[in-house]
């Protein structure tokens, strides 16, 4: 499968199998009593746990409610595929082609029926799948420090992953037809949603606003390993980028640190002029960097603010920038939980919101592009 597979004896938080959203963690205790064919099935579970992004497709849902949602929607695929699972498996016919989410709302809106006993329907009465007993939640939240603590120190980044998933993703493909290839696809198109890559996104809007002719400057990254300098197309970033930051008290210290993480790692991507801004309800602080200056992103930094949440303040700078400045803004990169008042009329600029994991529905964004942070 390549994805890291890591032993947790002795655990309270992972009792059978479970996944952070990559790394597979089981309980050796568990596993020793499970025949191959379940042994098998399980880990097929968890894999598909993975491909689809559950962890990070769960937001603001009931962890334990949309475990069960997730682990319906994949059952019923590994059942069709001749896969057995362990005691536990939640399994029903009904739910046939569903997806994640709308096996969650059905759930939800009743549950009194549907959690206590779940039974398989229209299977063959002797199928060893069913749920008889609650085996514990298998989605882990990649934040818990017990988790963060298992995982192996060399683990691959975000990129990385996404490269083995969607490698993953190939394999299933290939073995799918029918109904059951197009219901995979959509749950990937919905973890596509989940884990999508904001530098990616920022990329993909200059090459289609700013492209030019080829230059020298950028050199064509790909191939400054091998000792050659190529020509690159297109600028690598706006010419003036503002980058702001929800530094109210909705904001853990935490979320915000992951936050200038990302600026750093932005800085390395796209070397432009980058206003960073600090704000609550009123701008509280403002860094600027020129363009391939060399200036790092500091490592430590003071955060200003803490009170409440008024995105005007970033939009009524950034359109006093545009009016004023030589080389006015031209995006405005939002990193939030989105809770706060938002403008009346959205502004004039492309807006690209980074929000937090547990923040506000990305439905609820009234404008601009909404793409979820994939750590906090």
């Amino acid at each position: 499968m390549r994805l890291p597979l890591i032993s947790v004896r002795a655990s309270s938080w992972c009792t059978t199998m479970g996944t952070d959203g990559f790394h597979i963690f089981y309980n050796p205790a568990w596993t020793a009593g499970l025949s191959d064919a379940q042994l098998r099935g399980v880990i097929a579970h968890e894999l598909l746990h993975v491909v689809f992004a559950h962890v990070l497709r769960r937001n603001t849902r009931d962890p334990k409610l949309w475990n069960i949602a997730c682990d319906y929607a994949i059952n019923i695929l590994l059942h069709e595929r001749g896969f057995r699972l362990p005691e536990g498996g939640a399994l029903d016919s009904q739910f046939v082609g569903m997806s994640s989410e709308a096996i969650y709302e059905l759930l939800k809106a009743d549950q009194d029926s549907k959690i206590p006993t779940i039974l398989t329907a229209g299977l063959s009465p002797d199928d060893e799948n069913g749920i008889l007993e609650d085996v514990g939640a298998d989605l882990l939240d990649p934040d818990d420090p017990r988790v963060g603590a298992a995982r192996p120190a060399d683990s691959p980044d975000h990129e990385q992953i996404g490269s083995i998933i969607e490698d993953l993703r190939e394999d299933c493909r290939a073995a799918l037809a029918g109904n059951a290839g197009a219901w995979f696809s959509d749950e990937c198109e919905r973890a596509d949603a989940a884990l999508i890559d904001w530098r990616a996104l920022m990329r993909n809007w200059l090459y289609d606003r700013i492209r030019c002719d080829w230059s020298l400057w950028p050199p064509n990254k790909k191939h400054i390993h091998r000792g050659l300098i190529l020509p690159s197309v297109g600028s690598p970033a706006p010419g003036h980028l503002v980058f702001a930051v929800d530094t109210s008290g909705s904001m853990h210290i935490k979320a915000i640190a992951s936050i200038y993480a990302e600026i750093a790692a932005f800085r390395e991507t796209f070397p432009c002029r980058l206003t960073v801004l600090q704000a609550d309800t009123d701008i509280t602080s403002i860094a600027t960097y020129g363009a391939a200056d060399g200036a790092e992103i500091p490592e430590t930094f003071s955060v200003v603010g803490r009170g409440g949440t008024d995105f005007r303040a970033v939009f009524d700078y950034t359109e006093n920038s545009m009016a004023e400045d030589s080389e006015p803004a031209t995006a405005v990169v939002f990193a939030t939980d989105g809770y706060g008042t938002f403008p009346v009329a959205p502004p004039l600029l492309p807006v690209i919101w980074l929000r937090l994991r547990n923040g506000l529905a990305a439905e609820r964004f009234p404008f601009g592009s909404v793409v979820t942070l994939p750590t906090q």
